[in-house]
Parts: structure tokens; sequence; C-alpha cells
């Protein structure tokens, strides 16, 4: 008879940001088109969703190798599958003064909306005694734009692949995470919207894995055995519980 092995306890809870915990007001596009019409550049929100979802269709830039993390490196990054996604709507060659000014939108906080379940949740994981942390694919400014929404007191560190120089699903991400986290991966649980960059990822890190579909974009199936699929954090915490549970009984 196979003795089961001992479930080890949770110590670290890990969340995705865009369409994890917040979300552009009222969306990618919108912030996109406020630049386009301060240039006097005409599109429609239905085209830019099209070609931005199309370029950044990866969870991030798609990048398979490390990349050099800094300010500078990652807005030229940025810009340039901005410029690629753009022209295949005919819209370009546009400055990059306009990419700055993107930039800059992107940083309103009012252009951003936190999703109503985010501060109970990081409130409710903090006093179960656990490591609580950011994970993940974005630009340079990632802290400035979550201590402008008052939200970077709720983690114990922010990690921003810009800043990091490997993105999701890369492993190197994940064990920088770990690392800082002082865990191990089968004590830590990736929370993020993306199957791939952060289910597989995730998984293949060595770690647990939760999808947060929040538009219930996917199906069970798309999902690799065993990962629970959730509307919102607060169906996270009694997967939490559970495995809480589950390692103090084993």
């Amino acid at each position: 008879m196979t003795t089961p092995r001992p479930i080890k306890p949770l110590r670290a809870v890990f969340l995705d940001v865009g369409d994890t915990i917040m979300h552009p007001n009222p969306s990618w596009e919108h912030v996109y088109a406020m630049a386009f019409e301060e240039f006097g550049v005409e599109v429609t929100i239905e085209d830019l969703q099209r070609a931005l979802r199309a370029a950044y269709r990866h969870g991030g830039w798609g990048l398979e190798e490390g990349f050099e993390p800094s300010e500078e490196a990652t807005f030229r990054r940025t810009m340039e599958i901005d410029r690629v996604a753009l022209a295949e709507l005919g819209l370009g060659p546009l400055p990059e003064a306009f990419f700055r000014r993107l930039s800059e939108l992107f940083m309103v906080t009012s252009h951003w909306h936190i999703f109503p379940d985010v501060y109970p949740a990081l409130v409710e994981l903090r006093q179960r005694g656990l490591v609580v942390a950011t994970l993940s694919n974005w630009v340079w400014n990632l802290p400035e734009l979550l201590h402008a929404l008052d939200l970077v007191r709720h983690f114990d560190f922010i990690a921003a692949s810009a800043r990091i120089g490997f993105e999701k699903p890369h492993p190197r991400i994940f064990a920088w995470a770990l690392e800082q986290a002082g865990v191990s991966a089968g004590e830590a649980l990736h929370v993020g919207d993306h199957v791939d960059a952060d289910v597989r990822g995730a998984l293949a890190a060595g770690m647990d894995a939760v999808l947060i579909d929040r538009w219930s974009r996917h199906t069970s199936d798309e999902l690799p055995a065993g990962v629970p699929r959730i509307g919102s954090l607060t169906e996270l915490l009694p997967i939490v519980d559970a495995r809480l549970v589950a390692a103090k009984a084993s």
C-alpha cells in the first residue's frame, strides 16, 4: 500500500495584476483611444480590441528568453509591439511622443478599476499569515502605479517582469518570486487570468495554480486537470483554506 505524500503547507499566494486585481477603466482599448484622440487619429474601439488582443495574446511581450530589465528597454519593447499591432490597422508610423503619452495615460489612477473583491480578499489572505505578492508581466512602473492606487501596502513585494528580465511563463520569474518569498514551489499558489502565462507557467515551476476568469472566457476543459477556475478572488479563499486544512491533517 502506497502512503500518500504529505501536503506541503501553503505559505505564499502570488497574484497576477491585469484582469486579476484591476482593469483599465473602462478598457485597455479606451485608454489607447484617448491617446489617439489627442494626436488626431481616428480608430474604432472594436478595431483596437482586435489588434491589441492579437499582439498581446501571449499575456506579455511574447519573449521566450531573458531581456534587459530597464525602464527604457521596457518602453522600447512595448512601443515596438504596439507599432506592429497598429500597423495592421493601417495606423502609423506614429511618433515616439504618442507612445510616451500613452504610458502617461496608463499611470492616471482614474483610468484603473480595482475589482471590489480585491481589498477584502487581500486582507483575508494576510490574516491567514501568508506571504502575498504580485507576479505580473508588466512594464517598469508597476510599483509606482500600485502605490498611487493604494494597493502596494497589501503586498509583501511586487514582481514586475520588466524589472526581473523574464516574463511568465518563463520559470525564472517564478523562481525569482519564490526566492523573494522565502518559500519552495510546493508551498506557493499562483492566481492569474492567462492559461499559458499564469496557469501552465506556474505548474511548470512546480507551483499550484488557479485561473481567475472574470468574464467567463474559458471553460474548465481548457485547463490542466485539477486547476480550479474562479470568477472572483472571493472564490479563492475557500481554495486557500482547504489547502491549509489539508496540510495540517497530512
